[in-house]
């Protein structure tokens, strides 16, 4: 179920080699967390930061005053303090469902469906999730496989994942019965969800469905392995909190990796990034 997902997810991240790498100077101008560390939030572990350090030996700041070659926001708190970087590429950059300002930003990283030529880039936030989760099964336990010449595999490999997942490792390696697991299962934070609730309601009054986050909870606590809990039901129910156009999160992916079906609404175009 995730693995053919994983394996287009390495194609997509592979580059050509390079010897030298120039420095890249990139300044966050309004990022997340929004606090003193605010570059804490775009380090290695960061999808973006992932990407260009293949290209780029990157230095991050968020001095107004100091040169930069592009400066990095998005729509959290101020988003005009982007405005008190001068001389430089302002591009956008968003984890919620929010459209680009592209009267205020140069260039924009988003969900949107848009065609804007070289101004903009569609990458939703399940392509972060993808790059954890190809993190995470560099390891010799894992159910799921990297490709040898993936950049992933160019650490050294774990060995706990199957320690820390053993009920997903049994269900994708067919040493459980799948049709043996609980119904349905469901992690939310958010109560601000109107349709999620209203279905979860729905649902739950035909067959219990067990909720694992703050919302609906039914366990007494809040699940800390996700996809260790996931994969022990048959569904999920991954909705988003809002709907748009091209607005996928990582609600599904978590699925797809835990084994597990899910029951999705989002995106109404969500068939053209997932296969149903």
């Amino acid at each position: 179920m995730f693995q053919p997902l994983l394996d287009a997810y390495i194609d997509s991240t592979r580059l050509d080699e390079t010897d030298y790498k120039p420095p890249l100077n990139i300044a966050l101008a309004n990022w997340w967390p929004l606090d003193k560390r605010e570059s804490k939030g775009f380090r290695k572990k960061f999808i973006l930061h992932f990407i260009l350090s293949q290209r780029y030996t990157i230095t991050l700041h968020q001095n107004p005053d100091k040169p930069a070659d592009i400066v990095f926001g998005n729509p959290l708190g101020s988003a005009r303090k982007i405005l008190s970087y001068k001389n430089t590429k302002r591009v956008f950059y968003t984890g919620e469902n929010e459209v680009p300002n592209f009267n205020l930003f140069d260039y924009a990283i988003g969900f949107d469906e848009l065609d804007f030529r070289d101004r903009y880039l569609r990458m939703p936030l399940y392509y972060d999730r993808l790059h954890h989760k190809a993190e995470s099964v560099n390891d010799t336990t894992a159910p799921y496989k990297l490709k040898d010449n993936s950049l992933y595999t160019l650490k050294k490999p774990t060995h706990h994942f199957k320690e820390n997942h053993p009920n997903l490792c049994a269900v994708v390696n067919n040493e459980s019965d799948p049709l043996k697991r609980g119904f349905a299962s469901f992690v939310a934070s958010n109560p601000n969800a109107p349709i999620r609730n209203a279905f979860y309601e729905a649902l739950n009054s035909i067959e219990p469905v067990t909720g694992g986050g703050s919302v609906r909870n039914t366990l007494g606590y809040n699940v800390k392995n996700k996809n260790e809990f996931l994969s022990q039901y048959k569904f999920n129910l991954c909705f988003e909190n809002t709907q748009g156009y091209g607005y996928v999160t990582e609600k599904i992916i978590d699925a797809y990796f835990s084994h597990t079906i899910p029951i999705y609404w989002g995106s109404p175009s969500v068939a053209k990034d997932f296969n149903p």
